[in-house]
């Protein structure tokens, strides 16, 4: 769908730019003299009130090129906001799965294959002498 939807997008814009080239074209083939420009009412303190010639294709280039300029960031726009949304997603995902890491120890504890099936008696002794040298260090350390 997404393929298809991109593929008639793309070939409407090539369409509609040939077509407009076309046509800016054969219209500037028969205009291409200068036209007088009228200064609005609201500017005439800034430019004075009389008309300026300008010449025809370069009043359509600048017309053409705000166009463009307009839809170009329209479509930024839109694919900023695609790709924000995309990455906010993407948070979401990972924030979700480090949270299930969190908690793993709650969720799926370890197997208990490291300890041995019987305790071993030396091996309480030993744990046993060394907890008593222990105590024995702390008393003679304070006292």
């Amino acid at each position: 769908m997404i393929r298809w939807l991109r593929l008639a997008a793309t070939a409407t814009v090539v369409i509609t730019m040939i077509s407009l080239g076309v046509v800016v074209g054969l219209f500037l083939v028969a205009n291409s003299g200068w036209v007088p420009v009228t200064v609005p009412p609201w500017l005439t303190d800034l430019f004075g009130d009389k008309p300026r010639d300008v010449w025809l294709p370069a009043l359509i280039a600048g017309w053409l090129t705000t166009v463009i300029l307009l839809g170009v960031g329209l479509i930024w726009s839109m694919y900023y906001v695609w790709r924000r949304r995309q990455y906010e997603a993407l948070i979401v995902r990972l924030e979700r799965e480090l949270a299930r890491l969190r908690n793993l120890p709650f969720t799926d504890p370890a197997p208990l294959e490291d300890l041995p099936e019987h305790p071993d008696p030396n091996a309480a002794r030993i744990l046993a002498s060394l907890a008593a040298g222990d105590d024995d260090d702390d008393l003679s350390a304070g006292g």
